[in-house]
């Protein structure tokens, strides 16, 4: 048997070692690869969007006209059949609403946060201040009916209110169309 030499046994190892390196390598990738690929599938199979429980039920009281057979009837569905019901006070976008937003939490600063964020969807006249009762959940309360009702989507759990705010705010109330006192449940923002 013939001995090697110093140099030819470190490329031998050497040679070794780099085969044994790829091959981890490779097996990696290829379980990143793969663990990629089962995600895809898996996002794949919801849906791309989510419909509100409202959304299912508006055409109630219609489901004859969906579903009988057009043979059977001479019906039609007018205009009148297609409107969606009104309300007593339809929704009104605040974008340009004077909007007072009150912290009711311990947490500094957090009123200033949410004029930040409010301003970000388009509402940019909000000003900050605080509220001296904790509130569990966030109140949006406007003078005008329908007004403020858009900004409630961004809470958890608030509810809407039609009046005004006369005590608990370190600032007056007056001249702004909609106060919005940030409870607890939104104080983690």
């Amino acid at each position: 048997m013939k001995k090697q030499s110093m140099v030819g046994l470190f490329f031998s190892m050497f040679l070794r070692a780099t085969v044994i390196i790829l091959a981890i390598v490779i097996v990696v990738f290829g379980i990143v690869f793969i663990s990629k690929v089962m995600q895809k599938e898996d996002k794949d199979k919801t849906p791309a969007t989510t419909a509100s429980p409202n959304v299912l039920t508006e055409a109630e009281g219609h489901d004859e006209l969906l579903y009988a057979d057009p043979s059977e009837t001479t019906e039609y569905v007018t205009a009148v059949d297609t409107e969606a019901p009104t309300t007593e006070a339809e929704v009104i976008m605040s974008y340009d609403a004077n909007i007072l937003v009150l912290n009711s939490t311990d947490e500094i600063g957090l009123a200033g946060r949410w004029c930040e964020t409010l301003n970000g969807f388009g509402y940019n006249n909000t000003s900050a201040s605080d509220y001296y009762t904790a509130q569990e959940y966030t109140r949006v309360i406007s003078t005008t009916p329908g007004m403020g009702e858009d900004l409630v989507q961004y809470f958890n759990g608030a509810s809407y209110e039609v009046g005004t705010v006369t005590t608990g705010s370190s600032e007056p109330t007056d001249g702004y169309d909609i106060v919005i006192i940030i409870g607890i449940a939104d104080s983690s923002m």
